[in-house]
């Protein structure tokens, strides 16, 4: 679904590159979290994604075709939800319809509910973004991503703001919400026990430049519990990726 293949890139002004001959790859239907320390160049990797960047060398491909010149070809979901206040929730989630310009009002109109539907918002539709909690602005801003109509999902670090429970809550929501449509999930975070809990792989950036991510297995099947996560070898899995991230503050 995702693949770099020797990527390298430096931004404008710096004596080295933050990324060099970085290659990788996210299968089809993939949940996959990517973790490492602040400045190491993960939000840099969506934004080459999204061709906000572009690369100084190397290609990044999505289903086997270089991204360039391509369209609507994945969703990104930041960390603040990035509603407008001045349109009601369904007229957020509608945007990406009314950019991508291919249908009648009517009809993103009506898509714009069965996604609200799917998240468990239709009774907000007409509500201000004021009017919804954390939790319930993060389930439009997924909703409003899903409505790009891609496959391929980048979400950077989209429950960072919210208070313990609610994080707890959205995970779990989350991972309902990838079981019933398989789409694939890239998942920025700094949280070691949010990545194990959702991946199905766990890609570990070590070090900077960027020439690699370590690949590890999450040691568990779905459906994901709270429970789960207590068994020995999510618990060792923890510790491990902890030990890394800390070997490397030192």
């Amino acid at each position: 679904m995702l693949q770099f293949n020797d990527v390298t890139f430096s931004y404008p002004g710096k004596n080295f590159p933050l990324m060099q001959d970085l290659s990788f790859q996210i299968k089809k239907g993939e949940f996959v979290c990517l973790v490492g320390h602040s400045g190491c160049g993960k939000s840099t990797i969506f934004r080459l994604v999204n061709q906000l960047l572009t690369p100084n060398q190397g290609e990044i491909l999505v289903n086997g075709k270089n991204i360039a010149g391509q369209k609507n070809y994945c969703g990104y979901m930041p960390q603040s939800d990035l509603l407008f206040p001045w349109r009601s929730v369904k007229e957020n989630v509608m945007l990406p319809l009314e950019i991508q310009g291919k249908l009648s009002a009517k009809e993103r109109n009506e898509k714009a509910e069965e996604a609200l539907q799917m998240v468990g918002l239709s009774e907000w539709a007409d509500k201000s973004p004021a009017e919804l909690s954390g939790g319930m602005r993060q389930r439009a801003a997924f909703a409003r991503t899903v409505m790009t109509g891609s496959d391929l999902l980048l979400l950077d670090e989209p429950f960072s703001a919210l208070d313990y429970l609610t994080r707890l809550s959205m995970r779990e929501w989350l991972l309902q919400q990838w079981e019933q449509d398989k789409k694939t999930i890239l998942f920025i975070t700094h949280d070691v026990e949010e990545a194990v809990y959702l991946s199905n792989r766990v890609l570990v950036a070590e070090e900077i430049p960027m020439t690699s991510l370590s690949s590890v297995e999450v040691p568990a099947g779905y459906p994901r519990t709270r429970e789960r996560m207590r068994e020995p070898g999510m618990l060792l899995l923890k510790e491990e990726l902890i030990d890394r991230l800390r070997r490397k503050d030192g």
